[in-house]
């Protein structure tokens, strides 16, 4: 088996790229990387790939595909220090159900690494919490993350490091370990976070034979030389049974961590004159635990802090008694009063009362580990969840996008969910837009074509079409992560009263920006919109019987008919937000939401408007006087009023199609007009030195050349620019242009006067 490189660069067509890495496969190569391979066209190639049974499972400066079958999971763990001890139970049952692990090494790694890791998982694995998961919750999420504490990280500064948004679920071991947790984050302990008290999976295997040597005065302990292990408890101890009877001797296995703590035990072992009944073994390898335990009768946990106590399992299973102090940490949740001690009396006395029968501590062992019921309960924590319910219809509407059509829908079917449809509704495009999908043979998708309208028109279409329970939103330029079903479905079996979710999106190319990257369970959030949209309807997942409800898009937003919807859905919405980054949002000059560039916010003043009649004051501004509620609803229509930019306004007069007696009168109602804050400007095709006013010549109206006169005077800035008929028709002229800002505002009917340019 071997592993192969291919730069993409060399193949001129995906078709041929692909041909390649199938033949390279086909002649037995176990891995084949990609160099140079873009974001759209890894979606292009990742499709076929993926129905041929390969999958991309690392992505930063390559991409490197491997076979594994759909069924299968990509599983990326990481352990604090490359410590992989406890996790190898976990892998090798991932491993027995067909996933793929990828071990991924803590030391020098790079964000990009990581990253690249993480986008092309289906879950990732942090065993402590300490180490990688603390960058790894930084970076943007794109798949299920679960992190496995054990107990010392609950004391350290560490753990309070990582962001624990970005975490879906959080195993400890006991009730106390996932109490100290929630005291440990307090305020800031996520809502949406799940804590799972989950024992430990082991290897350790039940003795079958027992030694006729065992040596009744013989006690273990393993423990390392560290403050937790609470060491020289046995000093007292060992005090106490010498004085019954000299024979008792402990052997202590494990490795020294606090070297004043080891100097002072020996000392003190010396002064006590204990050299004799103390023996510190080293590290004993796990291999040859069995063989150390055979002479031993008992097993002696001095912690005090102890969660599961896996070494003391682990001698049970060799036969020894247990005898641990009552620590905290979750010990007793586990093991049973009658070995628990909580003074050295009682210690003494049951040492003292012997080990007569091994095998019943290894039937009892076997019995509190539960292991049979574990590994039935743990691949909960990887396993997808079953697809029988709901459908998703993931809806794409477009128009003119031939440039991106083909990866938006390559994203879409590249779904590592298996229950989904997916729509693209074409708006009556006049490019190659469909042709770009021509050679895609998959009975997940569906193309409809209809006559050109516009955008909401084009999602009432959509959703008409869809047959799924829940809709998700994938504009036709942005692309959707291959993970997005998967959460949706996980976060709609944790809360089915859910009716929208939404995402986190991050910006399209190599110079990564990231938007919208919260968490909040599902609530009714009245109260935040008339404030602004604050959901993000790009990758947004849709209760498709919430459109039955309230209605679909406005058709006469041609802008914002997204929070148009939703300034209608939130008042019978339960809405929640992940920060899953779910989509990668593509900025270009075709846009229309106002990322990266100036946008008509009219449409936002007409939503305001709409709020605060439709809704109660009271419900939308709650826990505010209404003195308060009214000083606001003032203040931020008028900053929507500003924001809306109706002041930059020009007005236009045709001076080239028009005879030049119908110019003066044209200019002499815009001279009467109480409302002057707008710019005129006269388009001509030969110079006019009698008006006095702006002209611009040209041979044509050219909506061109009234742009660049527009956006030299307001750079950077939204405005509009409206062409002047002749005549007075308007009942009360010298209101024109106030008229003509109330109506762009929705306030007023429109002035035949002005033509939109």
């Amino acid at each position: 088996m071997s592993e192969k490189t291919l730069s993409c660069a060399q193949f001129s067509d995906t078709a041929s790229l692909i041909a390649e890495v199938l033949r390279q496969f086909s002649r037995g190569a176990s891995a084949i990387t990609l160099d140079g391979l873009d974001e759209d066209r890894f979606h292009s190639v990742a499709l076929p790939l993926g129905k041929a049974g390969y999958r991309c499972i690392f992505g930063a400066a390559g991409h490197r595909f491997v076979p594994l079958a759909a069924t299968s999971q990509h599983i990326v763990v990481t352990a604090t220090n490359d410590n992989f001890h406890f996790l190898q139970p976990v892998m090798r049952l991932m491993r027995e159900q067909g996933h793929l692990v990828s071990e991924v090494s803590c030391r020098d790694v790079s964000a990009a690494t990581l990253a690249g890791y993480l986008k092309h998982c289906d879950v990732a694995w942090f065993e402590w919490g300490d180490g990688m998961v603390i960058p790894a919750s930084r970076l943007p999420k794109y798949c299920r993350m679960v992190c496995r504490i054990h107990g010392y990280e609950l004391f350290q500064p560490h753990l309070l490091q990582a962001n624990w948004q970005n975490i879906d679920e959080v195993i400890v071991v006991s009730e106390a370990m996932k109490a100290r947790f929630s005291e440990l984050l307090g305020e800031n302990l996520p809502a949406s976070l799940q804590i799972t008290v989950l024992a430990n999976l082991t290897d350790h295997q039940p003795a079958t034979q027992f030694s006729a040597r065992r040596n009744p005065f013989h006690l273990a302990c393993v423990a390392r030389f560290a403050p937790p292990k609470n060491l020289h408890m046995l000093l007292p101890l060992m005090q106490a049974l010498v004085r019954v009877d000299k024979r008792y001797k402990v052997f202590i296995a494990g490795r020294v961590e606090d070297e004043r703590m080891y100097y002072s035990f020996c000392q003190l072992t010396h002064t006590y004159g204990l050299q004799n009944n103390i023996e510190y073994c080293g590290v004993v390898p796990a291999d040859k635990m069995a063989a150390w335990y055979q002479d031993k009768s008992c097993v002696v946990s001095v912690s005090y802090h102890e969660t599961q106590g896996m070494g003391i399992f682990e001698a049970m299973l060799a036969g020894l008694k247990p005898v641990a102090f009552h620590a905290s940490g979750g010990l007793d949740e586990y093991l049973p009063n009658d070995y628990l001690f909580s003074d050295i009396d009682a210690a003494v006395a049951a040492i003292c009362a012997g080990n007569p029968n091994p095998q019943q501590y290894v039937a009892e062992g076997l019995d509190l580990l539960r292991q049979a019921q574990l590994r039935e309960s743990y691949p909960r924590l990887w396993q997808p969840h079953a697809h029988q319910s709901p459908l998703f219809s993931i809806l794409i509407p477009t128009w003119n996008r031939e440039r991106y059509l083909l990866p938006a829908v390559c994203s879409a079917l590249n779904q590592r969910d298996d229950h989904f449809e997916v729509i693209v509704v074409d708006d009556g495009s006049t490019d190659s837009s469909l042709a770009q999908l021509a050679h895609l043979n998959d009975p997940r998708l569906r193309i409809i074509s209809k006559a050109h309208t516009n955008a909401p028109d084009t999602r009432n279409h959509a959703v008409a079409h869809a047959k799924g329970e829940y809709v998700v939103w994938l504009d036709s330029d942005d692309l959707l992560h291959a993970n997005a079903l998967r959460h949706y479905r996980a976060l709609l079996a944790r809360f089915p009263q859910t009716d929208v979710i939404s995402c986190a999106m991050e910006k399209h190319g190599s110079e990564k920006q990231f938007y919208a990257m919260i968490n909040h369970p599902p609530a009714t959030w009245l109260h935040q919109v008339i404030h602004g949209n604050f959901i993000s309807n790009p990758g947004s997942c849709v209760r498709r019987a919430l459109y039955e409800k309230v209605g679909g898009y406005d058709p006469a937003f041609i802008r914002a008919h997204d929070y148009e919807f939703w300034s209608r859905a939130i008042g019978e919405a339960q809405v929640m937000f992940t920060a899953c980054c779910n989509i990668s949002y593509r900025v270009h000059d075709g846009n229309l939401t106002g990322i990266g560039k100036p946008v008509d916010m009219s449409w936002e003043y007409r939503i305001f408007s709409a709020l605060v009649q439709r809704y109660p004051l009271a419900a939308l501004l709650p826990g505010h006087s209404n003195k308060a509620r009214e000083a606001f609803v003032a203040a931020r229509r008028e900053q929507l009023r500003l924001q809306s930019a109706v002041d930059n306004l020009c007005i236009v007069i045709d001076a080239i199609n028009q005879p030049l007696a119908a110019l003066t009168p044209m200019i002499a109602l815009l001279a009467r007009q109480q409302d002057r804050r707008f710019t005129l400007l006269i388009v001509a095709d030969k110079p006019l030195a009698f008006v006095g006013q702006p002209v611009v010549i040209a041979d044509t109206l050219c909506p061109q050349t009234i742009a660049d006169f527009a956006q030299q005077k307001w750079p950077g800035q939204y405005y509009r620019s409206f062409l002047l008929q002749p005549g007075e028709s308007e009942p009360q002229p010298r209101q024109a242009i106030t008229q003509l800002k109330r109506a762009i505002l929705g306030d007023a009917v429109m002035p035949s006067l002005f033509q939109r340019l």
